[in-house]
């Protein structure tokens, strides 16, 4: 790798390794004050809301926001190109997936207080899905430091208004509403240094420009289907099949695993950009860039399960407390997913920066589907272990299959 290269990637993972550590710290006390005050059936009703918005998120990209990434990227003058028909695209998406979240959400056999909280979350992720653009144009110039503060701002709010709100009120309706005005501050501002980059915002609502567009972008589409399904199923199955609580016991385990996560997002987000540019200028140094990333992510995904496992308990009870405590076999099974889970990230990044997405959607599609069925039989039969075996089993056999499509 270059010096320039070198440099510009460990600035990079620089603003976002301590937006990341501040994030996760912050989001962990959240989580922590909620489940202390709530107990697992109040974590396990937080827990649902949003994993239930974000799954029924799934027409609000279409794949056009990681294509734009990747193609201004590739070729910073197709910004101007690109943008206006992405952004009214992007606009008419986030309105009707609002609606279909509005729609199915009448139907959920939940409590009307949890669908009114739900439906305000939904018209929060509009703002959110469209923002989400700016952050693409923000990574493919391959500046982190704006979105790193943007990040942290909006734990700091979640950590100290809603921990303060949680604190008085000890209730979850005006923590959720509390958690939704930091998410809107949170965006605005991804917005408004999202627009430093852009010479003229222009919007187009052209069904012609976004029918080329989506002839392009589907597969990143269809990868993040089924990567929404793939990551949000569990909860959304354990709250609909075993009830809150169980979703509580799981969400406890799979926090302390998602505070890890942010190793694999951090290389990711800041090779992604230059991976693709790589691809095209130079494939040698891509090679290189690739396995040491690789190697570094086996590594501490190996370490990270032993941690995991050895110190499961202690974890639970110093985070959770006793009442907890039905979290630690769900975490010591959870813990071995970690090491797939670091270099899954990395293996989708690499594929789609380098023109193999059509590949990838097939193999996700796949694991998604697998995912799906082994939820469904094994939180059946056992509950928040079961989730745990299958996010094990799922994650394992998209590793294997992404390295037989890249030696064939």
């Amino acid at each position: 790798m270059t010096e320039s290269l070198k440099l510009r990637l460990i600035k990079n993972a620089g603003w976002l390794f301590s937006a990341e550590v501040i994030s996760k710290l912050l989001a962990y006390g959240v989580v922590v004050l909620l489940s202390r005050t709530l107990g697992p059936e109040g974590l396990g009703q937080y827990s649902f809301i949003f994993y239930y918005v974000g799954l029924l998120g799934i027409f609000s990209d279409l794949g056009v926001g990681y294509y734009l990434m990747r193609e201004v990227a590739r070729d910073r003058k197709k910004l101007n190109e690109l943008l206006p028909g992405v952004l009214g695209l992007k606009i008419v998406l986030a309105i009707v997936n609002f609606l279909v979240i509005v729609g199915i959400t009448l139907f959920l056999p939940k409590p009307d207080w949890m669908k009114i909280l739900i439906i305000l979350a939904g018209a929060e992720a509009m703002l959110t899905w469209i923002a989400g653009i700016f952050v693409s144009i923000m990574y493919a110039h391959e500046t982190t430091r704006y979105e790193a503060i943007a990040r942290t701002t909006e734990r700091l709010w979640a950590f100290f208004v809603g921990g303060a709100v949680i604190y008085t009120f000890k209730s979850l309706s005006p923590f959720i509403v509390a958690l939704l005005a930091g998410y809107t501050l949170r965006e605005i501002m991804r917005i408004k240094w999202g627009l430093g980059f852009i010479d003229e915002l222009k919007i187009r609502f052209r069904p012609e420009v976004w029918k080329n567009l989506l002839k392009k972008s589907y597969p990143f589409w269809l990868i993040g289907l089924f990567t929404l399904i793939y990551y949000r199923t569990d909860m959304v199955m354990l709250s609909l099949l075993r009830g809150d609580y169980e979703t509580g016991i799981y969400r406890a385990a799979y926090t302390l695993i998602e505070v890890s996560l942010f190793v694999p997002n951090i290389v990711v987000s800041t090779a992604m950009p230059s991976m693709a540019r790589l691809w095209k200028e130079n494939k040698e140094t891509l090679k290189v860039l690739f396995k040491k990333s690789f190697q570094m992510l086996t590594l501490l995904g190996v370490a990270g399960l032993a941690g995991y496992y050895i110190f499961a308990r202690l974890g639970i009870l110093i985070v959770f407390g006793e009442e907890f405590l039905p979290s630690v076999p769900v975490l010591r099974i959870l813990a071995f997913a970690i090491p797939f889970m670091f270099l899954n990230s990395l293996l989708a990044s690499y594929m789609n920066a380098t023109g193999k997405e059509l590949a990838f959607t097939k193999i996700t599609g796949f694991t998604a589907l697998l995912n799906v069925a082994l939820n469904y039989f094994l939180i059946l039969h056992y509950g928040a272990e079961g989730a745990a075996v299958a996010t094990v089993i799922s994650q394992g056999a998209q590793v294997l299959l992404v390295h037989f499509s890249l030696k064939t």
